[in-house]
């Protein structure tokens, strides 16, 4: 049986040094054996300095990133063996040197359980270091994303270290034996190892992203993807949607962008939700991702993100935050929206056709699209319709709050671009539905004068009831559109709806309770709307105006669900039919 220790090992060295680590100082040991042998396989390539204690050894390090301006790691085993480090470990931080500090450590099973030479290591350099991470106990036969992520997490240590010039310290857990086995197939460490490459751009006005256009990728099928927080502000989606256009037009990617991105508009591709179900395969042709913003909300665009097809993934952060799960990250941008200029376009022709590539995925759009609007036309009122007819009614320049959990889903999947969009709002950072009322007045009152209206599932409505007070107390008028499934009924999407009654008592939780003494205790206007023409009536008289109200629609979890199926069954019977 092979070793974990020494797949793991490899996988995060072979990566560290494929970022340029040139200079690792080592003290003996035994914890760090799988880290040691995994640096020996490299010492034609890199230089490695035996010392007899740590604190040497990483005042030496030290000297070797003072001296070469280049970072240097240090390597040690578990216990006070790591406190050794401290002391150089205070200097590169207070001299902003950059020092990579890989410290072995004991399994969780025997933290805080008095097993010899074992102290608590988390986060042991306190504020000294500029990121610290607990890196994951190696696992028999891990997921590929488990390695994906050993692979990204030196690239961020590499590249956290060399640009804030301070210390990052990676804490790595080993298990007895840390010896290699006989077995030769764990020396290969893992099959197209992610090195992500983080790039600068040359100028304030420009992403980098131009350089990395070269026609090796262009050759390729691709996709531009906006996800949540791609745009903050008018201003900033005045910025980036010239420049975004061109970009498209240069690669011949078609545009993905989600609802909340605040970049869905005539020409982008809102429903691919529906698109993916009916042809996962298309989808799967694309090579290259270039994306912004959050990843993905829809299900079967994480399963896109998370597959091994393709070559490139830029992903280009607001800040310099990483955000991809899937740790498949190719290319890591900084790319604030508002300074991108078109400009940097300037030279570069449009793409020649690629097979159609953007054409058809346009011509699906519109097929689906259009089945959507026939279907919520003609049937049964639910949840994403209510997202639908919400979009579709509101005012220009108004602002939409959308809860989290199916709120958020059902507006992306069902709320069609517009001529004049509206501007988005969701909590999206941590993805809770506390706190979702308060923050919604809060918007409001930023944008004080122009229409609010706040889109709120039952839990997440009663999880801040007493957010309603700022209603009056603040003088923030909205209106409240509550979509009420008796609770949890997101639920019903995952596979524990098999499992009664433990599903009903525990995961749906359902409350009965009538929301109109709510409105009645904050002085809110009441409207009960079950049907699609009684809502858009109750809307189309609440919107914009200066009474707040709370619309009501009760819907039934169950029925969404088969709603929504019955939606992506029609939508991938007209796409089959016409492709």
């Amino acid at each position: 049986m092979s070793n974990p220790n020494t797949l793991y090992a490899n996988t995060f060295i072979d990566a560290l040094i494929a970022c340029g680590l040139r200079s690792v100082c080592i003290a003996p040991g035994s914890r760090h054996t799988a880290l040691v042998l995994a640096l020996a396989r490299h010492r034609d390539e890199i230089d490695l300095y035996s010392h007899l204690d740590e604190r040497s050894a990483a005042f030496f390090a030290l000297g070797l990133a003072l001296g070469s301006d280049e970072p240097a790691a240090i390597v040690c085993t578990s216990g006070s063996a790591a406190a050794n480090f401290f002391p150089a470990i205070v200097e590169a931080h207070q001299s902003r040197v950059p020092l990579i500090a890989l410290t072995a450590d004991r399994p969780h099973e025997l933290r805080h359980s008095g097993a010899n030479q074992t102290i608590d290591q988390i986060k042991l350099y306190g504020d000294y270091v500029d990121w610290f991470v607990d890196a994951p106990l190696p696992a028999a036969d891990p997921p590929a994303v488990a390695l994906r992520h050993l692979s990204t997490l030196a690239a961020r240590a590499f590249n956290t270290c060399k640009r804030k010039r301070g210390v990052v310290h990676i804490n790595l857990p080993f298990r007895k034996p840390f010896e290699p086995s006989a077995r030769a197939d764990e020396l290969v460490a893992i099959k197209n190892p992610v090195t992500t490459k983080f790039v600068e751009a040359h100028s304030k006005r420009e992403s980098g992203l131009s350089a990395l256009l070269a026609d090796e990728l262009l050759a390729r099928p691709g996709i531009i993807y906006f996800g949540h927080g791609s745009c903050r502000s008018e201003a900033e989606r005045a910025a980036i949607t010239p420049w975004a256009e061109r970009l498209s037009a240069i690669t011949g990617y078609p545009i993905f962008a989600e609802f909340t991105s605040n970049m869905r508009r005539g020409c982008t591709i809102g429903a691919y939700e529906s698109l993916i179900a009916a042809n996962a395969d298309r989808l799967s042709q694309a090579e290259v991702f270039i994306r912004f913003g959050s990843p993905p909300l829809a299900k079967n665009m994480q399963d896109f993100m998370h597959g091994n097809h393709l070559r490139y993934h830029i992903y280009c952060s607001r800040a310099g935050e990483w955000a991809d799960d899937s740790h498949s990250v190719s290319h890591h941008l900084t790319v604030n929206p508002a300074k991108v200029s078109v400009d940097e376009w300037d030279g570069w022709n449009s793409a020649a056709p690629r097979e159609q590539w953007p054409q058809q995925w346009q011509a699906a759009e519109r097929i689906a699209r259009q089945v959507i609007a026939d279907q919520i036309m003609t049937g049964e009122y639910f949840d994403g319709a209510v997202l639908h007819d919400v979009v579709e009614l509101m005012p220009a320049e108004s602002a939409l709050f959308v809860g989290n959990s199916l709120p958020i889903r059902h507006l992306d999947q069902f709320g069609m671009p517009r001529e004049k969009p509206v501007f988005v709002y969701a909590n999206r950072g941590a993805s809770g539905i506390d706190g979702n009322v308060s923050t919604a007045l809060g918007i409001g009152a930023a944008r004080r004068g122009k229409p609010l209206v706040a889109v709120l599932g039952d839990v997440t409505l009663y999880h801040d009831l007493n957010g309603l007070l700022a209603i009056g107390r603040c003088g923030t008028p909205a209106t409240i559109v509550l979509l009420n499934n008796g609770g949890g009924g997101i639920f019903h999407r995952l596979p524990a709806r098999r499992f009664e009654p433990h599903f009903s008592d525990f995961f749906i939780t359902a409350h009965g309770l009538d929301f109109r003494h709510a409105a009645a205790l904050y002085d809110l206007e009441y409207i009960l709307a079950d049907d699609r023409a009684a809502f858009r009536a109750a809307f189309r008289d609440s919107v914009g105006g200066s009474v707040s109200r709370l619309i009501e629609v009760r819907t039934d979890a169950v029925d969404d669900l088969r709603r929504r199926n019955e939606i992506m069954a029609a939508a991938r019977e007209r796409l089959n039919a016409a492709f």
